[in-house]
């Protein structure tokens, strides 16, 4: 049996508290895309992976590999990142254009 490697994603933030990792913001055709690495409350050393799409008539579809997640219920990772995002959303889009 051959080990294998997990890949470990670039992060393009990371809040300073460390909670959450940004590794994508992309906004095209009006809709924009959120993804990012939240640390657990629960467990000290996992980290849930949610994404949020807001599209331009505000409307938000997310997603999160937590149980709660799991069953379609909005957790505290995707409010976590959505924070991030809203709170730093300037220089995050406007660094991605740049890219």
């Amino acid at each position: 049996m051959s080990a294998t490697t997990a890949k470990i994603p670039e992060y393009i933030y990371i809040s300073s508290n460390k909670r959450v990792r940004l590794i994508l913001v992309d906004k095209s055709d009006g809709l924009i895309k959120v993804a990012g690495d939240v640390k657990s409350k629960s467990r000290p050393n996992i980290f849930h992976h949610a994404r949020i799409e807001i599209s331009k008539n505000g409307c938000v579809h997310f997603s999160c590999s937590c149980e709660a997640g799991a069953h379609g219920y909005l957790c505290h990772h995707i409010m976590e990142l959505y924070n991030l995002f809203r709170k730093n959303a300037k220089n995050l889009l406007s660094q991605r254009r740049r890219d």
